[in-house]
């Protein structure tokens, strides 16, 4: 029998822990659990101006976010849509054949993950302390009842909390031009924005290389699928190659983290870590 321990109280680590946000970042159903929650007709994405109202904050303090931890929540599914992108999202989202957006040329939308990561972000809002509270008491009761010999696989891990996770001593720059040479397609700035200026990330920007790449990462199933059924989104480590990953990486020469050891000649013990709300097995050198 599991005893729930007293809620949590200092739910701003959250907010000033990037790791402990990784941790939590995939419970999204937290969201429906503090607040009725209003998407865009597509079922996926929220505005800005539904980001701030689901939060019961202005606007001004949703951009003020957004402006401090762009990369972050754009890692995490807040993306801009413009040109012929904002085009057909605006047909794709019409009510009764009149479109939500008319009059807008940009449109940032965010998906659960993102809201999800607003809300780990946000301290002027008494929703996202609630988000915060719900997320903090989750994890803490994640970690009693799944017990240390126990191996659940990690869901839709996506390559930043890989990193952040097993190889945070390596600079983002090397970690992420690694793979793009060996794993996911790069194709930054391979797309004309409306002035025709090669500034967009391609279709199939991040997706897993054929090979190598297919063998350890894969599209998730929810990914937003655009109106010329093109899927849209990043690829996420596969859940039962998480581990075979960071021996591959070390063995390209990229440095793990202090208590990952993969030498082959030393005897290592399998001890775990509790990543997006599951548990992971790795080997700790002995």
């Amino acid at each position: 029998m599991v005893t729930i321990a007293p809620p949590v109280s200092n739910e701003l680590i959250l907010t000033e822990s990037r790791t402990m946000r990784a941790q939590t970042i995939e419970r999204t159903d937290v969201l429906d659990k503090v607040k009725a929650l209003s998407l865009l007709p597509d079922g996926i994405h929220a505005s800005t101006e539904m980001a701030a109202a689901y939060y019961e904050v202005g606007i001004d303090t949703v951009k003020s976010v957004i402006l401090r931890n762009r990369e972050e929540l754009t890692s995490n599914g807040m993306h801009v849509l413009r040109g012929t992108d904002l085009r057909e999202f605006k047909r794709e989202t019409e009510v009764h054949g009149e479109p939500l957006f008319v009059g807008v040329n940009s449109l940032r939308l965010f998906t659960r993950r993102a809201l999800l990561n607003l809300g780990q972000l946000l301290t002027e809002s008494d929703v996202a302390r609630q988000v915060r509270h719900y997320l903090l008491n989750a994890e803490q009761v994640v970690r009693q009842e799944i017990q240390p010999h126990q191996a659940v696989p990690a869901r839709h891990m996506t390559p930043t909390t890989f990193r952040q996770v097993y190889f945070s001593d390596v600079p983002e720059k090397v970690f992420w031009d690694h793979l793009y040479r060996e794993y996911l397609l790069d194709q930054r700035n391979t797309r004309r924005d409306a002035l025709g200026n090669l500034s967009k990330d391609g279709y199939r920007h991040g997706h897993p290389r054929s090979g190598k790449g297919d063998k350890y990462f894969m599209l998730p199933e929810d990914m937003w699928v655009d109106a010329y059924g093109r899927p849209r989104g990043r690829a996420v480590v596969r859940p039962d190659r998480v581990r075979d990953l960071v021996e591959q990486l070390i063995a390209e020469g990229l440095r793990a983290n202090p208590f990952i050891s993969c030498t082959p000649s030393r005897p290592a013990l399998t001890s775990s870590e509790v990543v997006d709300g599951h548990v992971i097995q790795f080997r700790r050198g002995a």
